[in-house]
């Protein structure tokens, strides 16, 4: 089975932060410890992958952990309208054009103000599932 997100989990990623819903993000650290994250700017970047913009860039413990842990996990959770989604994947920093723009620009206009300079990082993360609920039902995809 590919991984094809659809409209309805599009339009919730893309929206998360705007509908109260920010997404969780989760890595391990270089030392093996948890790190968990909450991303205003998560986005769908086509139909199998997923990003954020890292305003803080270096300065964030999830983007120093991707060079030796890459895998992380998001998270969003809509419980009132019974849509929750597990998505796993790898993760890397971008800093080639244009997707680099392309993470910027999507984020929200908050995101966005918040650094104008654009001095962050663009993470991709290429999905290996996702799991969870959606408004039609079970979601269960997986990477062939």
């Amino acid at each position: 089975m590919a991984i094809e997100l659809d409209e309805q989990v599009t339009e919730d990623v893309n929206m998360a932060s705007r509908t109260g819903h920010p997404m969780i993000f989760v890595g391990v650290t270089p030392e093996g410890e948890p790190t968990v994250s909450f991303r205003g700017s998560a986005q769908v970047l086509g139909n199998d992958r997923l990003a954020f913009w890292a305003r803080k860039g270096g300065d964030s413990t999830l983007v120093n952990s991707l060079a030796t842990h890459p895998t992380v996990v998001a998270v969003y959770s809509n419980m009132p309208e019974r849509r929750f989604y597990q998505f796993k994947g790898k993760a890397r920093l971008v800093s080639t054009e244009p997707d680099r723009t392309t993470v910027y620009d999507n984020a929200p206009d908050f995101e966005r103000n918040a650094d104008p300079e654009k001095k962050g990082d663009a993470v991709i993360i290429e999905l290996e599932s996702v799991r969870g609920r959606g408004k039609d039902g079970m979601v269960m995809m997986a990477r062939e």
